[in-house]
């Protein structure tokens, strides 16, 4: 159901089609409805199909632009659904009836409005291709550019420090185009962050704001003029470059995923090919049988689903998807006609996470689906990482590890595990204290996130050990990345009580092909790893014919 990579013309063009078979085929759906509740006898089953027809009608009609046509058959369908126990008072099935009449009335009644505007795609650039991250920094102390210059080059980002907001302005017009602004929170932080926001150079880049005080009315102030982050000074570069980097991962980070799950199908295609519209990866099923292939193949970031359809309720599906602990975490959101507020938080109960109503407009579903797709992801991260790091947690970098291998395998490329630790860590709490040697430890997290591959994964295996995995990547071009950061770490100065020191690290490399069980590539590197140490540490081995690097 996906067509990734169509252009906004042709999506039109698709919406339009969309739009005109809806509205060719009213004038036969209403008769068939009208038909349905022909008769002087109401049977259950007449009820239920009049409710599930004139639920879909509400739904869809002002998606395709009848509003008044939807309005109509969204109190009809709540007058039935009222309907299916008790018992029909006469007079009520003749006033339900003479309505049915009245919808085709609305269609005359209304021209068809224009389609909403759906939202805007992912546009703008991306990180230059030597991946160096460019940083405009303004702040108008000299000793604080210099100092958070000198800090965040440690790390490898490219920073270009202004005084003033009118300075930086001009450089962004002259065409600076930044993967991130650092900024002082003032009264001129609303203007630079309007003009990058206006689609010029730096349009996507991030704002990290930066205040003398962490007091509410600051995150109010920061709130006010669009700062992505807010920061309080002092701040040290660890601290900084993890913010750095966790914005630009969200930035960055892939189209998210719907799928949606609807029986009609010209209204879900409808709704796919808005989200396509909008940058996002999206498909739909109408037959609940077909769901858990899809969701294994798709893998969602979020799940829309009808609250009415036949045969089975949307609540019964989500019941029957939360069965399944691997989808117990993924958001539910029932997008249905149904305007009962008591009938959508029963529905809801205690699992689906909200409640959206048909018809609703293009933009309200593309930011309804962004902004539950970014707290999915922002929760998820929170649960598998490392406090300390942001890097994934013991657990988590282990089931990677588990995940990557048995890809490695199906694949025959390599993968290929590193093991690092910091040398003689101990010392360095024992003679600078735990949050000195919390910043030496995040300092060689943040290393190894940034300096390694966007594919590669990296976790807090525990103290100061780190597991490093690096898909597609052979034993010896393990060891020339990891030399990288093992020569970076050791040039980091780190300040305390006004004296300054340096730390260095131990890594032991192995891939898999020398090992097909993740448990014991863990041992191959980690036995590389006391080979390293043994040696005299500062310095990484590998399991190949015992290569080292030092």
């Amino acid at each position: 159901m996906t067509e990734p990579g169509m252009k906004p013309e042709t999506i039109e063009a698709k919406l339009a089609a969309l739009r005109a078979q809806f509205a060719q085929s009213l004038p036969e759906t209403l008769t068939e409805i009208h038909e349905l509740a022909g008769g002087e006898q109401v049977e259950p089953l007449v009820l239920e199909q009049l409710h599930s027809r004139l639920h879909r009608l509400a739904g869809a009609g002002g998606t395709f632009g009848f509003s008044e046509l939807s309005r109509r058959a969204s109190a009809l369908a709540q007058q039935v659904h009222g309907w299916l126990y008790p018992v029909i008072v006469p007079g009520e099935w003749l006033a339900f009836r003479q309505g049915l009449s009245e919808l085709k009335q609305s269609i005359q009644e209304q021209d068809v409005a224009a389609p909403m505007q759906g939202g805007r795609g992912n546009g703008g650039s991306r990180r230059p291709t030597d991946d160096q991250v460019r940083l405009l920094l303004v702040h108008p102390d000299e000793a604080l550019r210099v100092s958070v210059g000198n800090g965040l080059s440690q790390f490898g980002y490219a920073v270009l420090p202004f005084a003033d907001v009118s300075a930086a302005e001009s450089a962004l017009l002259a065409g600076a185009n930044p993967d991130v602004v650092l900024l002082e929170l003032n009264s001129g932080a609303a203007r630079l962050i309007a003009l990058l926001r206006s689609e010029g150079p730096g349009s996507r880049a991030p704002v990290v704001l930066m205040a003398a005080e962490a007091s509410f009315a600051a995150k109010l102030d920061a709130a006010h003029a669009g700062g992505d982050e807010l920061l309080t000074l002092p701040v040290d570069a660890p601290t900084l470059a993890a913010s750095i980097e966790r914005l630009l991962r969200e930035r960055d980070r892939p189209p998210c995923r719907v799928l949606i799950i609807d029986d009609d199908v010209e209204l879900a295609e409808h709704y796919r090919l808005v989200l396509s519209k909008a940058g996002m990866l999206a498909e739909w099923v109408s037959n609940p049988l077909e769901v858990p292939a899809v969701l294994e193949r798709l893998r969602p970031d979020v799940l829309l689903m009808d609250l009415y359809m036949p045969d089975f309720s949307g609540a019964e599906l989500a019941q029957a998807i939360r069965y399944d602990e691997n989808w117990q975490g993924l958001p539910i959101v029932f997008l249905s006609a149904e305007a009962d507020l008591n009938l959508q938080m029963k529905a809801m109960g205690t699992i689906a996470d909200d409640f959206l109503v048909k018809p609703i407009s293009d933009m309200q579903l593309v930011a309804g689906v962004r902004a539950r797709t970014a707290r999915a992801r922002r929760l998820a991260e929170l649960m598998s990482q490392d406090s300390l790091t942001g890097l994934l947690k013991h657990g988590s970098i282990k089931d990677r590890l588990s995940h990557e291998l048995e890809r490695a395998l199906r694949s025959g490329k390599p993968v290929s595990v590193v093991m690092a630790d910091i040398d003689f860590f101990k010392g360095v709490n024992d003679r600078w204290g735990h949050p000195t040697g919390d910043q030496v430890i995040k300092t060689l997290g943040h290393l190894l996130r940034h300096r390694l591959r966007r594919q590669d994964s990296v976790g807090r295996y525990g103290g100061e050990e780190f597991l490093a995995i690096l898909p597609e990547c052979s034993e010896s071009d393990a060891l020339e990345l990891i030399e990288d950061i093992r020569e970076a770490f050791g040039n980091v100065r780190f300040v305390c009580r006004e004296e300054t020191f340096g730390a260095t690290l131990s890594a032991g490399v192995a891939s898999s092909a020398f090992a097909s069980q993740a448990q014991d590539l863990l041992a191959a590197a980690d036995a590389a790893l006391y080979l390293a140490k043994r040696g005299g540490r500062n310095q990484i081995c590998g399991v190949d014919n015992g290569s080292s690097r030092q």
